[in-house]
Formats: structure tokens, sequence, C-alpha cells
């Protein structure tokens, strides 16, 4: 849930201090950032998140997100960043192990075979695999498999 004395903290000064203190940093920050200030100093103003995403036409779940990454202190936790974008799961290869240990061996016998050709052997072998996927996996590999090297 909103801490909601994180959102709206007291100052000894009192609060046209602290309104000054936002303002000031307020005027570095991105527009999208500004927004969602808006959308804080909103909450604030009437104590009710449902209003609020109404109000500004979001969802609660973005409002929820970005209530409790906001730090009074910190305003440019507003901001984004790649963080913010990454996908929670990233897709990973389902490439068989047969598939890149035929084509590791297919390499080193002969550096010069392309994608087609290895796709043409392995089908008359029996594997059922696409020139692309071949494709794929040839680069994706690169890196970790030494290709056209007799290993001693």
């Amino acid at each position: 849930m909103i801490d909601r004395k994180k959102i709206n903290p007291t100052t000894e000064e009192g609060s046209n201090t602290y309104r000054t203190q936002i303002g000031q940093q307020a005027q570095n920050l991105s527009r999208s950032a500004k927004q969602r200030l808006k959308w804080m100093r909103h909450f604030v103003k009437y104590r009710n998140a449902r209003l609020t995403c109404r109000h500004f036409g979001i969802s609660p779940d973005t409002f929820y997100l970005w209530a409790n990454r906001f730090d009074p202190d910190d305003l440019f936790a507003l901001e984004d960043n790649a963080k913010t974008r990454r996908p929670h799961k990233l897709r990973t290869s389902k490439h068989l192990e047969t598939h890149l240990e035929t084509i590791k061996s297919l390499k080193n016998v002969d550096p010069r075979l392309g994608k087609i050709r290895i796709t043409k052997i392995l089908q008359e072998t029996g594997h059922k695999i696409s020139s692309s996927t071949v494709s794929r996996i040839l680069v994706s590999s690169r890196k970790g498999i030494d290709f056209g090297k007799e290993e001693a």
C-alpha cells in the first residue's frame, strides 16, 4: 500500500517551505515526471487514489506503481529510466542440444558451410529445422563456439 507519510511529509518549518522545495526541484523534471508529480499532489489533496486515477485517466496499477516509487526528497524517482521499461521475463532460446552439437560438428568439419547447406544436411538426417533457425544458432553461438578450429 501507499505510505501516506512518504507522499505528504510535514516539515518543521511548515508546508509552505516544503512546497517551495518541491517547486524548485520540479523545475528540473521532464514533462512526464511533472505529470506524475501532479498525480501525487492531487492524491495528497483529495486522499483518494481511485479518484486521482479517474481524474487523470490512468489505471490504478500505474498510479500505485509510481506512488510506491515516489520519494518527496528525491523527485527524480518519478523519471523514466531503463529499469522501469525492462520486461520481467526475457525470451530464451529453445534450440535442442542435438541441433547445437550437430551444427558445431558440421562447422568443425567444414567451416565454409553456410546455413542452407547445414539445413539440408540436418533435414537429410531427419532433423526438422529451418535455415532461419540454423542462422540464429550460428550467429548466437559465434562467441561460444570456435568454428573451424580443431581441439587438440
